[in-house]
């Protein structure tokens, strides 16, 4: 078996402890950095079929895939036939659908942007219609939206298309 590349004869013990040391390695070279151990239980990994580092190596880039759908798409990646995919093509895929998840980020981030920036007028305009003041003015717009009672600032950037970022402009009503 010594001619054998040594990721073929490493035990899957072997190769969960060398993925946390890789893991642990990298937080101590970057402060403030946190990465999840991975359990090295082997009857935890063996309740999901995984008895090799590559059947791990499998199910983590099918993990990957299923939940990087959800960035991409929204939903996860329930419709996938992992059993009929080669790696190759889950690595395809994986990132195919994390281009599209960037993307999608960029997207919204613009949209988010400009819906602060229409916010903000509207909030200028409320003020210059008679509201006087920004907070009266804001005020006035969440009595328009019927969130005047919502006690969750970020369901209220939620509801107004605002960033979470912005949770700060509702968040001193919403602890009274």
């Amino acid at each position: 078996m010594s001619w054998l590349p040594k990721e073929m004869t490493m035990t899957l013990k072997q190769h969960l402890q060398n993925i946390n040391a890789k893991s642990k390695a990298k937080m101590a070279k970057t402060p403030g950095l946190w990465i999840g151990m991975i359990t090295e239980d082997l009857d935890h990994w063996a309740s999901y079929g995984v008895t090799t580092p590559a059947e791990l190596d499998r199910y983590f880039l099918e993990t990957d895939v299923y939940e990087m759908h959800k960035e991409a798409f929204g939903v996860k990646g329930r419709h996938y036939d992992f059993k009929n995919m080669t790696d190759q093509e889950l690595k395809d895929e994986f990132e195919s659908l994390a281009k599209i998840a960037k993307e999608e980020q960029e997207r919204e981030a613009k949209q988010e942007a400009e819906n602060y920036k229409n916010f903000e007028k509207r909030i200028f305009d409320t003020a210059q219609m008679g509201a006087g003041d920004r907070e009266t003015a804001i005020k006035w717009i969440l009595e328009a939206e019927g969130l005047e009672d919502e006690k969750d600032a970020g369901y209220i950037c939620y509801c107004l298309g605002l960033g979470y970022d912005k949770q700060f402009m509702f968040e001193e009503r919403t602890i009274q």
